[in-house]
């Protein structure tokens, strides 16, 4: 099922240790782009994408021959409701600045529903109200609003 715009050749490269740099740096510039309220630099960032790879949560590099040219954070995860489907969450999908509208973003995603998601039902996702570049991409691949987070601050 490619919804992909062009025929792009891109694979999936498991992150290791050696990429916490650069998946930190990758990491600040989505907090950037996506106008969060996240704090943090890039050595805490480095800490915390360390912290992902302990605590069962999946990252591939994103590769268009030997670039990277972004990355995605998930989490496979049982469906609550059907016990007997899988579901993943992506907490992370970047694709760096200049490698935007030329296709590869939803390649990406085909690729990861076609070769480390093609058992999973579902693929869930949050987009944050401050990113609505981030949105228009989301609904562009194909996914829909399904709830709405409200929070109240003090």
């Amino acid at each position: 099922m490619l919804r992909g715009e062009r025929n792009v050749c891109l694979r999936l490269q498991s992150a290791r240790n050696e990429d916490l740099q650069i998946l930190a740096e990758m990491n600040k510039q989505l907090i950037e782009d996506e106008r969060s309220s996240n704090p943090m630099g890039i050595n805490e960032l480095e800490k915390r994408m360390s912290e992902f790879f302990e605590n069962a949560w999946e990252i591939d590099l994103i590769m268009k021959e030997e670039k990277i040219i972004g990355y995605t954070l998930y989490q496979y995860q049982e469906d609550s409701i059907n016990r007997t489907e899988k579901r993943v969450y992506i907490r992370q999908y970047f694709i760096r600045r200049e490698y935007r509208k030329m296709g590869y973003g939803i390649a990406g995603i085909d690729l990861l529903w076609n070769t480390r998601f093609k058992d999973v039902k579902r693929i869930e996702i949050d987009v944050l109200e401050t990113n609505p570049e981030g949105k228009r991409f989301w609904d562009k691949a194909g996914f829909k609003p399904y709830y709405t987070n409200m929070r109240l601050e003090n």
